[in-house]
């Protein structure tokens, strides 16, 4: 029983430990969502299709989570990050989503901006079942955020 809190308490202070020393911060969706008009106008277009949303719903138990590394200063984080975000709240389900914004890499030779989960581009959302990783979408999705995002959530069932 004493494992299992040390590695939950471990668990929830893995991300901080960032690439080369640099500073990444737990972000709000709404600071966000605020960095600029740019990103406010990338939420409210995207129009997920309903029937996708509804699909997702039942998958998503209570051991459901995802963490988002990000660059404020990233144009694929802007383009993908809303979109995601949108996704979260019209599921209208309790899904724990925590969003890390991490700075620019000090140089090329920097092969991580948060080493101990090796992410490597941004952004990076990573899913969770419990304490088990089940998927990644990187950078981009291969097909759209609501696919992939859909592919991962029916993973590992």
């Amino acid at each position: 029983m004493k494992s299992t809190s040390v590695w939950a308490a471990a668990m929830l202070f893995l991300p901080l430990l960032c690439a080369g020393g640099a500073d990444m911060a737990e972000i709000t969706k709404e600071k966000v969502l605020a960095e600029s008009p740019e990103w406010q106008a990338k939420y409210d277009g995207y129009k997920p299709e309903a029937d996708m949303l509804e699909a997702a719903r039942p998958k998503l138990d209570s051991g459901f989570r995802a963490e988002v590394y990000l660059g404020l200063w990233c144009p694929d984080s802007r383009n993908n990050v809303p979109p995601f975000i949108k996704i979260i709240d019209g599921l209208g389900a309790n899904v724990p989503v925590r969003y890390f914004a991490v700075p620019r890499k000090a140089s090329k030779d920097v092969p991580y901006y948060v080493d101990a989960l090796k992410v490597e581009r941004v952004p990076t959302f990573v899913f969770y079942r419990g304490d088990k990783e089940i998927g990644r979408i990187v950078e981009n999705p291969k097909v759209g955020m609501i696919e992939d995002f859909l592919e991962v959530v029916f993973k590992d069932r």
